[in-house]
């Protein structure tokens, strides 16, 4: 490795740290603020706060914007070569574009297995602490969606229908049980409600009624109450979407397994975190190309229009972020492209800018 590519090297990450220790900082700032009365109210240890919430709050702020923290960085410390003459002296020396880049190229695929690690891998665990902590001392308690219009298959033949999900009284509202068989059903649970025994870890039955279909006459049976066994539990109706950050990427591929196995139909919101884990790595390769192919023109208004320019397409990049995964999770777009579709478009950007660069 020569002299040039350490020197470029160093100066990537330094400038990357740096600027991930300014805007962490930021970050904590405007949390404490937006906080700071639910602490005081909620009696939180000053411990606590630190090293249970903020320890782990930086690294999951860190990583939610990692790709922009390098562009940015790309985009400020190539800038100032471009203006410093520093980048014209490389390439008149004889060193080619592509030569150029390689540093850049290097550095950016060791952060991005890095990120890649700590987001399958290590991540999950501190957002677990963090977002314990958050339940007790800095959210309301009212924070979990509920279930409507739930849907379960138990297995091969049995599906399973509630209309509503209560979690404070654990009880669903108009439950129906089906088995099928030869494609035609066999039997049919209906109840007004169901409510979960704690003592007994079973269902109660409300004004239920069973029918098993025969071939001549169908086999009856109503009551007011009984009791029901079912591989699910209250968990299985309570969709809390955070829970997601919470599961390592080997946990989260078993959990969207089993919940398409019970006939779910909120998996798009795990999905599209599954393939979010390594999209958002690879656009640091694609982010840091951008960078450094936007900045080794050198403009007449100096580093302010790189940096105009770095904001604008940090911005849009994440609109297009947003958008695609609102279209992954609400619409019919499938998740792995709601994820990875901002890189492929900024992947054809990264390639028309490099063509375009001064060679």
């Amino acid at each position: 490795m020569k002299v040039l590519d350490k020197y470029i090297i160093k100066q990537f990450l330094i400038t990357f740290f740096f600027a991930v220790f300014l805007l962490s900082l930021i970050a904590i700032i405007i949390d404490i603020t937006e906080k700071i009365d639910n602490f005081l109210e909620n009696d939180a240890p000053l411990k606590t706060i630190i090293f249970d919430y903020y320890v782990n709050f930086v690294p999951w702020i860190v990583l939610l914007i990692a790709p922009l923290f390098v562009f940015i960085s790309v985009v400020y410390f190539t800038a100032r070569l471009t203006m410093n003459t520093e980048i014209i002296c490389m390439l008149n020396g004889g060193m080619s574009f592509y030569r150029l880049i390689v540093p850049y190229l290097f550095t950016s695929i060791l952060l991005a297995l890095g990120i890649g690690y700590y987001a399958h891998n290590i991540l999950p665990n501190q957002n677990t602490k963090r977002i314990a902590f958050e339940e007790v001392y800095a959210t309301k308690k009212d924070n979990k969606t509920y279930s409507i219009n739930y849907h379960f298959q138990i297995s091969k033949d049995t599906f399973l229908y509630t209309q509503n999900y209560y979690e404070e009284s654990k009880t669903g509202n108009k439950f129906t049980m089906e088995t099928m068989k030869n494609g035609q059903i066999a039997s049919r649970y209906e109840a007004s409600s169901i409510q979960w025994d704690t003592s007994k870890l079973k269902w109660n039955m409300n004004n239920y009624s069973i029918r098993k279909i025969k071939e001549k006459d169908d086999e009856l049976l109503e009551g007011s109450d009984t009791i029901l066994s079912l591989p699910i539990t209250p968990k299985d109706f309570i969709i809390q979407v955070y829970d997601m950050e919470t599961m390592t990427t080997d946990k989260l591929k078993q959990f969207i397994h089993d919940q398409k196995v019970k006939g779910a139909e909120n998996t798009k919101f795990y999905e599209l975190e599954r393939y979010r884990r390594s999209a958002v790595p690879f656009s640091v390769i694609i982010l840091t190309l951008i960078g450094v192919a936007l900045t080794t023109h050198k403009v007449r208004n100096g580093m302010g229009i790189y940096l105009v320019l770095g904001l604008l397409i940090s911005g849009a990049f994440i609109i297009i972020q947003q958008f695609s995964g609102v279209f992954a999770t609400k619409g019919n777009l499938d998740p792995m492209l709601g994820a990875w579709i901002p890189n492929f478009i900024f992947a054809i950007v990264a390639l028309l800018l490099i063509y375009r660069a001064p060679k």
